[in-house]
């Protein structure tokens, strides 16, 4: 049987000749754990009415087990990912093997606690959506007056893992009109958490949308894309570019 490094290299010579029956096996999965989440963002599900599908623990178990041997990447989402009742659990197990894994949260159920266990992973990126630089701003957008909370997880984080080498924070802004002036701000927040990096998505593909989410903010799709200020847009992302440079921070930006 080949080994996890010696699976990889094969596939990924047998992807790049081109060969259409392959005798390597995939080494990047995403689980699902589950679809509940404790926010309403705007740009995702405004009225909170996140579906309740949760994985268990015995089919999350049974999936580990059948790809531990030739996985090098697990991606787990949510809903909320850190909001999953068997949480700790499927850290605990994926702490025992070799594998990198990847977290996409919004930071508002990071503990103590947790934090340890996400430390006992072989080599974690957590990326953490957070979409503003002021409380005023996040709670628009995102539904929930939690910000202060988020900032004092994201600090306790930062500074559980600082100097680890196989912990990446990465932080995570999703950009339309009504926070586009809080990019520059975000960078300076985030620089204080020492982030390996920052990305910046643009919020597209929903012109025809009219939403809100209980925060007395009306939500105009065809306004709020980034698409109705494309050059505005540009030029923020080639600040924020040139602010990262400057602070030492990657930064990843997409075009519209």
């Amino acid at each position: 049987m080949l080994s996890i490094e010696d699976n990889a290299r094969t596939i990924d010579r047998e992807f790049e000749t081109g060969r259409s029956i392959v005798d390597g096996l995939p080494y990047y999965y995403q689980v699902h754990l589950h679809m509940p989440c404790n926010q309403k963002c705007i740009m995702c599900v405004p009225d909170g009415r996140h579906p309740r599908d949760t994985m268990s623990f015995e089919s999350f178990s049974r999936i580990l087990d059948r790809i531990s041997g030739v996985a090098k990447i697990l991606t787990l989402i949510g809903g909320e990912t850190l909001l999953y009742p068997h949480i700790e659990d499927v850290l605990e197990r994926l702490g025992r093997h070799r594998m990198e894994v990847n977290i996409i949260t919004n930071a508002t159920m990071l503990t103590e606690a947790l934090c340890e266990r996400l430390i006992g992973l072989h080599r974690l990126n957590l990326k953490c959506s957070v979409d503003a630089a002021s409380a005023d701003t996040y709670y628009r957008i995102r539904g929930t007056d939690v910000f202060d909370r988020v900032k004092r997880n994201l600090e306790m984080f930062a500074g559980m893992t600082k100097g680890m080498e196989h912990i990446r924070r990465i932080m995570v802004y999703v950009v339309m009109r009504r926070n586009l002036h809080e990019v520059l701000p975000f960078i300076d927040f985030a620089s204080t958490l020492a982030p390996h990096e920052i990305q910046f998505h643009p919020v597209r593909h929903v012109s025809s949308w009219s939403v809100d989410n209980g925060t007395g903010w009306h939500f105009d799709g065809a306004e709020q894309s980034c698409e109705s200020f494309r050059e505005t847009y540009l030029e923020t992302m080639r600040r924020a570019q040139e602010r990262c440079s400057q602070l030492a921070i990657r930064c990843e930006t997409l075009p519209v």
